[in-house]
């Protein structure tokens, strides 16, 4: 039986090439007015074939590198407190001490582990100014995905001492005419509008460009001590954490394993 089924199936898939070779190979069909049309023919139904592998590859590849730059800016998974806040903004501190930080022993897939919390703000130079997103990272971040994408400077230096110094994108340098070395003013408006805003002076380390404009245009990133202060949080408070995974096609199963080992709100 196991027989019989492989030979029908190996002749439905050569039926069409045993026509195609007897059609060519005829001698009557040689010398007639279908045979250059039927070369014409088979070429472009090659190309034709060649063109659709090449697009699904690259789709496929293109895919590939969005999920990667998405990933590297906001990590695989994101754990932060649970609310109606649906910005990109984080306004309800957690506390750093966790199970599952720094270590997340309970699920293998899970790479690292890091705090990040954000916080919109205007930059204004003498000329211009632009709103973006503060991203705050501790000196443990993973910087792997920026220093693919570093174009100009070095990243920031961040360790237990306040730092000023931010990666800023490509974007963002052109539309204020920033350079490495440059230093800027940053407002964070506070929830009273009657009161002055925060103000922050960075000076900018570094400049990325990931070719993914929509994101970059967004986002500077720097100290996490920083967002800690303007919003008035305690030393062991962050906004979240972005969790990386080995295995970015297990995502689904990890995140469900993520979201069973932590606490519910």
């Amino acid at each position: 039986m196991y027989f019989w089924i492989s030979f029908c199936e190996d002749f439905k898939l050569n039926y069409e090439l045993f026509i195609a070779k007897r059609i060519i190979a005829s001698k009557g069909h040689k010398n007639s007015v279908s045979s250059p049309i039927i070369k014409i023919a088979i070429v472009a139904i090659a190309i034709g074939i060649i063109v659709m592998i090449l697009s699904i590859a690259t789709g496929i590849g293109l895919q590939k590198k969005i999920k990667e730059k998405i990933s590297g800016f906001n990590g695989d998974v994101q754990i932060t407190f649970y609310d109606a806040n649906n910005s990109n903004i984080t306004v309800n501190p957690i506390q750093i001490n966790q199970d599952f930080y720094p270590d997340f022993n309970q699920v293998p897939n899970v790479k690292k582990v890091q705090p990040f919390a954000t916080s919109a703000g205007i930059i204004r130079t003498e000329e211009n100014f632009e709103g973006v997103i503060l991203k705050g990272v501790d000196q443990n971040h993973d910087w792997t995905f920026f220093e693919e994408y570093l174009i100009e400077g070095k990243l920031p230096v961040i360790s237990d001492k306040l730092s000023n110094e931010v990666l800023v994108s490509s974007t963002t340098a052109n539309r204020l005419k920033l350079n490495v070395g440059d230093n800027f003013y940053m407002f964070f408006v506070k929830d009273d509008p009657n009161k002055a805003p925060n103000t922050r002076k960075f000076i900018v380390s570094g400049i990325f460009n990931s070719g993914f404009q929509e994101i970059d245009e967004g986002f500077i990133v720097g100290d996490i001590k920083h967002i800690q202060r303007i919003n008035k949080w305690e030393d062991d408070q962050v906004g979240g954490f972005e969790v990386l995974l080995y295995d970015f096609d297990d995502l689904d199963q990890s995140g469900n394993a993520i979201y069973q080992n932590i606490d519910p709100n």
